[in-house]
């Protein structure tokens, strides 16, 4: 219980399957503007937000009920709480579905308009082989555009092609067949770290991304209602050692993480990224789903 105690409350270990709010993903400069009014959030990773800051994802969340496939856990975060407005209640239900499926579905409740962009960051490693990258995992995502960035990873606020470039998961292919190459919206040395832009646009389930491991036929179709995925395959997760469950560890390109979400950055952009208003005493609910199957 200790090592699964630090997994979930220490920044270091890489978020390993944590719920990420109240903001996921980047914020420029930890500040953005809402009706009006201009909100500071910590900057946590050089002169910008990750992730909301990382208090919504590090404490303790209650458990509201539990069956046999199932469990929700809900936090209150407090109006002004790292810099976010309004009180805030967030749900999450995971479902183990008779189908293979893992089921994750999110509710947020505001007393007033809010802004809310949720995720989960587990990283997927089908191999089953302790210290094998994600590398030789084929990989598809449904998106034809990415979102464009600056030398930090930071949003522009232009989407670019995926065609003729290192971005391109059109198809299906291994995840190391370019993430070394050099390309502008990659740093050197981490490889893919970047939002998709999905055909599906948000707003029903629909699917997002296949990961595929070849060698044993184990296959993961993610589906989301969201219009955005970040793909990221641990490329700032310590080389040596980055403590995981049991004995696994989970280090530099160990798993991949299909991060549902809004764009990052979507609050500085909310006139040229789809955004959807948390609106007040309304239930905002989203779902993702990560289905599971073997050839």
């Amino acid at each position: 219980m200790e090592i699964v105690k630090v997994l979930y409350t220490n920044p270091d270990y890489g978020y390993q399957g944590l719920v990420v709010g109240r903001w996921a993903n980047r914020i420029r400069d930890g500040k953005f503007t809402f009706e009006g009014k201009e909100y500071s959030t910590p900057k946590n990773q050089g002169t910008w937000t990750l992730h909301g800051g990382g208090r919504f994802s590090f404490t303790n969340w209650d458990v509201d009920e539990a069956g046999d496939n199932y469990i929700v856990f809900s936090r209150f975060s407090p109006d002004g709480e790292d810099g976010f407005p309004n009180d805030f209640k967030m749900k999450v239900k995971y479902t183990l579905t008779d189908d293979n499926a893992l089921r994750i579905e999110y509710t947020v409740l505001s007393s007033k308009n809010n802004v809310a962009n949720v995720t989960n960051h587990a990283y997927f490693n089908l191999s089953g082989k302790s210290g094998e990258t994600v590398e030789n995992h084929y990989l598809e995502i449904l998106a034809d555009y990415f979102t464009e960035t600056d030398d930090s990873q930071l949003p522009t606020g232009e989407l670019s092609e995926v065609k003729g470039t290192v971005m391109d998961f059109t198809y299906p292919h291994k995840i190391g067949d370019r993430i070394d190459e050099p390309f502008r919206a990659l740093i050197e040395g981490i490889g893919y770290d970047n939002n998709y832009c999905l055909r599906s646009k948000g707003g029903s389930l629909e699917k997002a991304a296949v990961l595929e491991d070849k060698e044993n036929g184990r296959k993961m179709e993610v589906f989301t209602d969201l219009p955005g995925i970040q793909l990221y395959c641990g490329g700032w997760l310590d080389k040596n050692y980055t403590a995981g469950k049991g004995d696994s560890l989970v280090t530099y390109r160990r798993g991949v993480a299909l991060e549902t979400q809004f764009y990052p950055d979507t609050v500085n952009f909310p006139d040229k990224f789809p955004f959807w208003t948390v609106k007040a005493n309304e239930e905002f609910k989203t779902v993702t789903e990560f289905r599971f199957s073997a050839e």
